[in-house]
């Protein structure tokens, strides 16, 4: 037998697989404004995956459950794999400023961390919807009055996603820490 250490062990790929199916969940707990946008709440649990349990866990959770919610749409289908790529940010980003330097998550970095996950998304959403537009030929009106739409409620959902996930990051770790999911904070050198 060998003693390498590998990297997703069956612990790690269950944590994936629920948090996965909890951006799935979440991103069905929606508005719809008008045909082309929506608010929901699957960018909470993108960013939560991430400030819970670091860059790698949350980007994988964040991308899979989106994409999987994409699945689930004939309109979306085709961009699933975008979608995947784009929502990783959230959480990866999230997770990787949040728990900068091997140190136990702040208040600061956990706010930082989800507000750079999701304004990352929101570029990485609307450049992808105008490289979209453009192709599809849309009028140049049409694509800006698109944008808009777009990034107004993106803009929403990232505000949803860095005030719920900061505060339920805040309400979890302890219990999770005591129930032995996440590991032990250590504390932070003082600066």
């Amino acid at each position: 037998m060998s003693n390498q250490k590998t990297t997703f062990s069956v612990r790690k790929l269950a944590i994936i697989g629920l948090l996965s199916a909890l951006v799935f969940i979440f991103s069905w707990v929606q508005i719809p404004i008008g045909q082309i946008a929506r608010v929901h709440l699957g960018n909470v649990f993108c960013a939560l995956s991430g400030l819970l349990f670091g860059p790698l866990v949350g980007g994988l959770s964040s991308g899979f459950g989106s994409m999987l919610f994409d699945f689930t749409n004939p309109v979306y289908i085709a961009e699933s794999w975008i979608t995947f790529i784009t929502k990783f940010f959230i959480g990866f980003l999230a997770g990787l400023i949040a728990h900068r330097g091997g140190k136990a998550p702040t208040l600061h970095r956990d706010v930082l961390g989800a507000a750079v996950g999701s304004v990352t998304y929101i570029l990485l959403y609307l450049t992808k919807s105008f490289i979209f537009m453009t192709i599809e030929g849309q009028a140049t009106g049409a694509i800006w009055s698109g944008l808009v739409l777009k990034g107004a409620t993106s803009l929403l959902n990232a505000v949803f996603a860095v005030l719920f996930s900061v505060l339920l990051a805040k309400l979890l770790r302890p219990a999770l820490t005591r129930a032995g999911i996440l590991p032990t904070p250590r504390l932070a050198k003082p600066e």
